[in-house]
């Protein structure tokens, strides 16, 4: 989940897919939107990920591991980062830069947005 502030002062938090390539996520989206609009007005993010979360009704709970990124967003306008990130984000979401994921980079990659948010700071929070 990307959380970002647009210049309004009201916050706004959309699901995402992401990658994580060293201190930098990566992200992907339209070429225009309410939150490119945002991160035009504020490049400081937070970024919320939950992973193996289980709930257990009889305790009332949820078993759950999560960690919050702060960072800064920006366009990657440099063509070899972009498709660095779209080839990323193709490894981690169908498991390899298949044929198919190179003709969908080829024919759509440039109507395509990736935003790279360089990580400041880290929180976890756990319920094991």
């Amino acid at each position: 989940m990307l959380a970002t502030v647009g210049a309004d002062g009201w916050p706004y938090a959309v699901p995402v897919n992401h990658v994580l390539a060293g201190d930098v996520l990566y992200i992907h989206c339209a070429q225009e939107g309410h939150k490119l609009e945002n991160l035009a007005h504020e490049e400081r993010v937070s970024f919320c990920a939950v992973a193996s979360a289980r709930v257990l009704p009889e305790a009332l709970s949820t078993l759950y591991e999560s960690a919050i990124v702060f960072g800064r967003a920006a366009l990657v306008t440099d063509p070899e980062e972009k498709l660095r990130g779209l080839e990323l984000l193709a490894v981690r979401f169908c498991g390899a830069v298949t044929p198919k994921v190179e003709e969908a980079i080829a024919t759509s990659g440039s109507r395509t947005t990736v935003v790279r948010i360089r990580i400041e700071r880290i929180a976890g929070k756990a319920h094991r």
